[in-house]
C-alpha cells in the first residue's frame, strides 16, 4: 500500500473520480460477502492445512504487488476484485468459529457489523468537517501499522501476550487506530488532485481500513461480551 501526504493546500479530486473510488469500494464489500459465502459453501476442505497458507500469501501477494496492477487495466479490475473474494473466503474460519463456539456468537457478529458502519460514519463525517490536515499523521500512521503487526506476532509466540487482558489492550488499540486511519483516507479521497490519484489504490486503502476495524471489534467485543459454549 502506498500512502501519501495531504498537502496543506490540496486540489480536489473531480466529484466523477471520487464516486469512482467510492463505487468500488461497494463493490468491494459486496465481493467479500460473496467471499465469505463461498467458503461456508465450499471451501471447508480449502480452508485447513496448507491450503490456506496459500490464499493468505496471495493476499499479500496482490497488496504488495498493487501499485504495479492498479496502473493496468484490464488487470486492475481483475486484482482489484480478486482481492476482496479472497478476504472473505479466508477469513470464513473465523466467522464460523465466532458461530460455532460462542452462544451468543451470530449477535456479536451483528453488533460487530453495525458498529463498524457507525464507526466508519463518525469518521467520514469527521474527515470531511475537521480543517485539520490529517496527511501529518501519515508516518505516525504507518508506524502504528508496524506495531500492530508486530502484536499480533507476539500474541502468537508470547503466552504473556495471550491473556484476555493483553487482547482486550491490543484489539482496543485496533479499533481507535482504524477508525483515525478511516479518517486518514477520506479525507486523502477528497483532497488529493487528479494527478497520480490511482482510485485503485485509494478503494484498496480505504476497504483495508473498514474490513481491519471490523475484525479489531469483533475482537474487542468477544473479550468483552464472548460467552464460550
Amino acid at each position: 500500500m502506498q500512502y501519501s501526504t495531504v498537502t496543506s493546500r490540496p486540489m480536489g479530486l473531480e466529484k466523477s473520480e471520487e464516486s469512482q473510488i467510492y463505487a468500488l469500494f461497494a463493490v468491494a464489500l459486496a465481493l467479500t460477502n460473496i467471499g465469505i459465502y463461498i467458503g461456508m459453501q465450499y471451501g471447508t476442505s480449502f480452508l485447513t492445512g496448507g491450503y490456506m497458507i496459500v490464499f493468505l500469501l496471495a493476499e499479500l501477494l496482490l497488496i504488495f504487488t498493487s501499485s504495479l496492477w492498479a496502473k493496468a487495466t484490464p488487470l486492475n479490475y481483475l486484482f482489484f476484485a480478486l482481492f476482496p473474494l479472497l478476504s472473505g473466503f479466508t477469513i470464513t474460519p473465523y466467522v464460523m468459529s465466532v458461530l460455532t463456539g460462542y452462544a451468543n456468537g451470530g449477535t456479536i457478529l451483528m453488533n460487530a457489523f453495525a458498529a463498524t458502519v457507525c464507526m466508519a460514519g463518525a469518521s467520514a463525517v469527521f474527515a470531511k468537517s475537521t480543517s485539520w490536515n490529517l496527511g501529518v499523521l501519515s508516518k505516525g500512521l504507518f508506524f502504528g501499522l508496524i506495531g500492530l503487526i508486530c502484536l499480533g506476532l507476539l500474541q502468537i509466540f508470547v503466552p504473556a501476550f495471550q491473556t484476555t487482558q493483553m487482547e482486550l489492550i491490543i484489539s482496543g488499540f485496533g479499533v481507535v487506530f482504524f477508525a483515525i486511519f478511516t479518517a486518514y483516507d477520506m479525507q486523502r479521497i477528497s483532497h488529493l488532485s487528479r494527478m497520480g490519484a490511482n482510485p485503485f489504490m485509494l478503494a484498496l486503502s480505504l476497504y483495508l481500513d473498514i474490513f481491519n476495524m471490523f475484525l479489531y471489534v469483533l475482537r474487542f467485543m468477544l473479550v468483552l461480551y464472548g460467552d464460550r459454549r
